[in-house]
This record gives structure tokens, sequence and C-alpha cells, in this order.
């Protein structure tokens, strides 16, 4: 494959993410939360009620990591957290009535950004251009599983960090 065509990608492919998160971040961030938590909400508010495992699991973290950020979304009274009583291993989330309006209010807000942003692409070309994003996510979804930074050696550990 042409190295100059993945170049020109890589540098366009982050160009594209600072610009994307810009509005979302500057000032209070995505309308008060952190991308991280943003998008956290924005998943529980797609599934309705989700368990803690399966949430996890979409977004690619361990349970720890992930229920610390619920954590910080239960004390803004935006999700619920139930324990399963039969199995106190499975813990559902979902979002409380506050949770629901910020849910609507970003998706709202993001709907907007993402109209305009298709209005400056000519009409003829729109329906290809969200069909390609689609086929490339789908692809870097595919590849993600075989894909790591650095390889695996004797001066890196297990997950391919640079060893210390």
């Amino acid at each position: 494959m042409d190295i100059q065509k993945i170049r020109f990608l890589r540098e366009k492919l982050r160009l594209m993410e600072r610009q994307m998160n810009d509005p979302f971040s500057r000032d209070a961030g995505c309308c008060g939360l952190t991308l991280a938590q943003c998008h956290t909400l924005l998943e529980v508010g797609y599934k309705k009620e989700v368990s803690l495992v399966d949430l996890a699991s979409s977004f690619g973290l361990d349970t720890s990591t992930l229920s610390r950020m619920i954590q910080g979304l239960v004390v803004l009274g935006l999700v619920n957290r139930l324990t399963n009583e039969k199995d106190r291993r499975y813990v559902a989330i979902s979002l409380t009535d506050q949770g629901r309006k910020l849910f609507d209010q970003i998706e709202a807000r993001f709907n907007t950004y993402f109209a305009q942003v298709l209005e400056l692409i000519p009409s003829e070309k729109q329906d290809a251009v969200v069909e390609c994003i689609g086929l490339f996510s789908d692809a870097v979804r595919r590849n993600s599983e075989s894909a790591r930074c650095c390889e695996v050696g004797s001066d890196s550990d297990e997950k391919g960090r640079p060893a210390r």
C-alpha cells in the first residue's frame, strides 16, 4: 500500500479527532462532563440499561476503571447503579431522570453539530461520506483485535508497553 496515502490518512484522522472534540471540550466540556463521562452517559442512554461488564467491554476497559467512572456519574445524579440481589456480581447501569434529560440535550447538540458538518459537504456526496465512514469504522474495529502500537519483545511488557 502507498505509504503517502497511509500518512495522509493518519494525518487527517488526527486532525479530525482534535477538531471534532474541540467544540465539546471547550469551556465546560460536554455539558459540564468530561469527554469520557459524556461517552459513558451516551452509551448507557443508547442501551437503556446495561451491565457494568457489558459496558466495560463496549469501551474496551476493565470493570474497575469503568466502575470509578460510573461512580462519578452516580454522585452527579446522572446514572443508577443497581446490584442484583441474587447475583451480587451483576451490576445494572441506567440513566436517572436527570441523566435522561442531559442525554437528550447532548444528543440534540451532537445532532445539530453533525448536521451542520454534513451541510458543508455537497449534497450529492453526503451519502457516500456517511457510507465510507461506516466502512472505515468497521475495518478499524475488525483490525483492532490484532493491532498493536509496538511488538511485544524483550524490551516491552506483555501489553507491548516499554519495559521499565
